[in-house]
């Protein structure tokens, strides 16, 4: 009787230890998805406002990489571009010898959660300048880039080795561009092409 009182214990802490990492894993996992979702957008309305002859804006999924313990955790996402013409072209790595980066933890947004375990998500609006934003809200003017020097690097280093063709920094955008958001997780780094 003993015995079976002990076993059935231990298996009642084991269920409930085991249901609180699960749900303690699912609320990171939510955080990331709602503040690289708020990213994304944040990206996809730059270049659809400011570039013309863009078909397509698409977002690989959400790399992390690192355990939080030992290595840093890293979470990045890659906007991939689509032009008028059927090119289609990644940002970021190595072009003509040049790094350009990728969009996420380490430089573009912030996100923990406050002493409520309410979630906190900041977005770059500027040099060393965060906005904080709620998920669910539209994208605050304040988020919105009027100027973003890392996307337009990239975007003319496509262009300038014939990666993208026909796409121009213009006030008139690509108001029809499909824009395809990606908030699946992926374990890992980003895998770019050799020096293009």
């Amino acid at each position: 009787m003993f015995w079976g009182l002990l076993a059935a214990v231990l298996i009642a802490i084991t269920g409930i230890w085991g249901y609180n990492r699960y749900m303690e894993k699912k609320k990171v996992e939510q955080l990331y998805q709602h503040g690289f979702q708020l990213l994304e957008e944040q990206i996809a309305t730059y270049i659809k406002e400011n570039y013309s002859g863009v078909r397509k804006i698409e977002f690989s999924p959400i790399y992390i990489d690192g355990d939080g313990r030992f290595t840093m955790r890293t979470a990045e996402v890659v906007p991939i571009l689509y032009d008028e013409h059927g090119n289609k072209a990644q940002f970021g790595g190595k072009i003509d010898h040049f790094g350009h980066p990728s969009y996420g933890i380490l430089n573009y947004l912030r996100i923990d959660w406050d002493i409520y375990g309410t979630e906190i998500i900041e977005l770059a609006s500027g040099k060393d300048y965060y906005v904080e934003v709620a998920y669910g809200q539209s994208l605050p003017e304040a988020t919105k880039w009027t100027e973003n020097e890392n996307i337009d690097n990239n975007i003319q280093a496509l262009i300038d080795i014939g990666e993208l063709k026909g796409i121009e920094k213009s006030a008139q955008g690509s108001p029809s561009a499909e824009i395809r958001y990606n908030v699946t997780f992926k374990k890992g780094i980003l895998k770019y092409d050799t020096d293009r």
